[in-house]
């Protein structure tokens, strides 16, 4: 063990002084966090009522939590079956720790930003080394659409998603190469979680993984031909049991949809045709506290950086001069552009016919979610310069690192904070508060059964309808009712 230690010690240590500049840039990009207010967002009062209801499920034994017993007037709604739990499970292990509902969210979303830099540290430090690492980490911690995520549409699932894409790249992309039993944990156990924590992200974010696991069987086989087998093995098992590990969520979800009204999500404002993007959205920035709509007036920002897309373009000279040695890394700066492009096309309108024949896309309700992936590929090319330059003289390769961090940090910190706060505390949003009003998902997640919306709180858990009776003993948790009564005549209850 002692032994064990002192390797991990020896392994970080050259990390430690790129770490502590990590470390600072986070605490910059998630500075009004430490507020412990509920921040003004587009969603800003829909994850804390969920949040609240998820622990109480916890805390009446229940391991995974599905229903939400105080939603609609009581009566409850089936709402956390069909949200992924990543971002309530990490807001319960908060609040059982002691702070508050509204401090424990806010201390969520600063575990996800701290994850989201060691990930993109990991992944691109792998290839680029420890000064890409950390300039592709700031570029990942203040792309814009991370920003809009947090402090705009406080989205916090498609928010918490951006903790374990790195990792989940990483695993796949190291163990399908080396193999080893702590990749395999880090990829598979990234995966699940990145699958419980958004599914709009995860429908666009796992078909790449798929394709990079492809493109490393590609460009890694060439004189390894009995290293094909085994590595497409790993990486097939990798995946799949990300999947198996996160199918307590998803897979009672994909089951039950139909007992729903998910096809609300796709309805009105939420049709995707209204919400596709133009080239110059996704290139000129544009920031705003706004929604989507239709056309290029919208009131938020869709651009994805312009310091990015310069690395970006810079990352062009990176590919050609190394993408013919595979062993160097080029073929990921190759992938992470391409990866860029075609979710950039999913984005606008002229993938509509993709998203008119291909249904399951309806349900993402807005094509300029294709950001997630385009952000995750921007911000690890950011770092790509460090692949192929000044490895001889480190003073210029620290000159070049610093420039390009504090070029990102000075683009990025003035957005990185929201519109205001809101006047909201644990007491505003406790149970009884929660059932005493209607919080219904806009009927999306209303059973199929519903016949009539209740108009206002049952005075009883138990009501007789018609004939008279008594209830002698209840007993109420959030998913089980046990009623003995008594009654002289027929009743109805």
């Amino acid at each position: 063990m002692r032994e064990a230690i002192s390797a991990i010690k020896q392994c970080l240590k050259p990390h430690l002084p790129y770490l502590a500049v990590l470390g600072l840039v986070t605490l910059l990009a998630g500075l009004p966090l430490f507020q412990f207010k509920i921040m003004h967002g587009h969603d800003s009062l829909g994850y804390l009522p969920r949040s609240i209801e998820f622990y109480q499920g916890l805390s009446s034994g229940q391991v995974f939590p599905r229903w939400a017993a105080d939603f609609a007037y009581g009566y409850g709604e089936p709402t956390i079956n069909f949200n992924p739990p990543v971002v309530y499970y990490l807001t319960a292990f908060f609040h059982v720790v002691g702070f508050s509902f509204v401090g424990a969210q806010n201390l969520t979303l600063f575990a996800i930003l701290v994850l989201a830099g060691l990930g993109m540290y990991l992944l691109a430090g792998q290839v680029f080394g420890p000064r890409g690492g950390l300039v592709s980490a700031v570029a990942y911690l203040f792309a814009p659409y991370l920003l809009v995520s947090l402090y705009v549409r406080y989205a916090l699932a498609d928010f918490a998603a951006f903790a374990f894409i790195p990792f989940a790249f990483w695993g796949v992309y190291r163990y399908t190469t080396a193999g080893g039993y702590w990749r395999l944990l880090i990829g598979a156990l990234s995966t699940a979680l990145l699958l419980l924590s958004s599914s709009s992200v995860s429908l666009i974010t796992f078909p790449a993984l798929l394709l990079l696991f492809v493109t490393i069987l590609y460009f890694e086989r060439r004189g390894r031909e009995s290293w094909l087998i085994p590595a497409f093995a790993r990486g097939l098992w990798l995946l799949l049991l990300g999947l198996g590990l996160s199918a307590f969520s998803w897979l009672p979800a994909l089951a039950e949809k139909e007992f729903v009204q998910l096809y609300r999500r796709s309805e009105g404002y939420y049709d995707f045709h209204n919400h596709f993007l133009y080239i110059q959205q996704l290139i000129f920035p544009h920031w705003g506290y706004g929604i989507s709509g239709p056309g290029s007036g919208d009131g938020m920002n869709f651009a994805i950086g312009p310091i990015h897309l310069l690395l970006v373009a810079a990352s062009l000279w990176v590919i050609w001069r190394t993408v013919s040695n595979p062993g160097q890394g080029g073929f990921l700066v190759l992938f992470f552009v391409s990866v860029s492009l075609l979710a950039g096309f999913f984005t606008i309108g002229a993938s509509g016919f993709i998203w008119e024949r291909l249904s399951f896309l309806h349900l993402m309700q807005f094509p300029w979610r294709f950001l997630s992936v385009i952000t995750v590929s921007t911000a690890f090319v950011s770092g790509s310069l460090f692949l192929i330059s000044f490895r001889s003289d480190k003073r210029l390769a620290n000159g070049l690192m610093w420039a390009l961090i504090i070029a990102l940090a000075a683009a990025g910190y003035p957005h990185a904070k929201p519109q205001g706060f809101l006047a909201v505390t644990d007491a505003s949003v406790s149970p009884s508060t929660i059932a005493a009003t209607i919080w219904l998902s806009e009927r999306q997640l209303e059973p199929i059964w519903v016949k009539q919306l209740p108009f206002g709180p049952a005075a009883e858990r138990l009501t007789f309808i018609e004939g008279e009776g008594q209830v002698l003993t209840s007993k109420v948790t959030p998913t089980y009712y046990d009623f003995v009564t008594e009654s002289t005549e027929a009743t109805r209850m």
